[in-house]
């Protein structure tokens, strides 16, 4: 399956092209840290209207910054408010990677996950080999996870279904 991930840093994507191009589904990044208009990704709004326009299955996710409980249950609500009444086909991940929230990282990706699973949504954690290794160890196979091996596999990824939710393929990213 050809999955790519996409946010503002994309710029104004050419959706038609993307669909032509064969992808099968996109991860949206909806924003980044706590729930703050001024957070919310530039290209949202449009990257979400034009999937649905086309009828491309997408996903979200958000970007964390969380070094405390309290701001990891503001990232789930940024993205509660952003992708409610949305028919999302895959799951919302949190994106752990940002250097010094590594000791709080495990407890607020829980705390994360159990919100969005209260509110019905599918939830799944996103990070690089090195946290796989050093941060995370294992303690959130509950969820979906999709790990980057960046430098290693041109970009593509595994999706690791858990044991709710089967994404089954592999997951890529390609330039849009």
């Amino acid at each position: 399956m050809r999955v790519i991930d996409v946010s503002e840093h994309n710029g104004a994507i050419n959706w038609e092209a993307v669909k032509a191009a064969g992808i099968q589904g996109v991860i949206i990044r909806c924003g980044y840290g706590m729930d703050m208009t001024s957070q919310d990704d530039k290209q949202w709004s449009r990257n979400v209207s034009e999937c649905e326009r086309l009828g491309i299955p997408y996903g979200v996710y958000l970007y964390s910054y969380a070094d405390n409980a309290d701001k990891a249950r503001s990232e789930a609500q940024h993205v509660l408010r952003l992708i409610k009444g949305r028919k999302l086909s895959f799951p919302v991940y949190y994106d752990l990677e940002q250097a010094g929230i590594e000791g709080a990282a495990v407890a607020n990706a829980k705390i994360f996950g159990d919100l969005i699973e209260k509110a019905g949504y599918w939830c799944g954690v996103y990070y690089n080999k090195d946290w796989h290794n050093r941060v995370i160890k294992g303690q959130l196979d509950r969820f979906t996870l999709w790990g980057a091996g960046y430098g290693t596999n041109n970009g593509q990824v595994r999706c690791r279904k858990n044991t709710n939710r089967d994404l089954g393929k592999t997951c890529g990213s390609i330039p849009v």
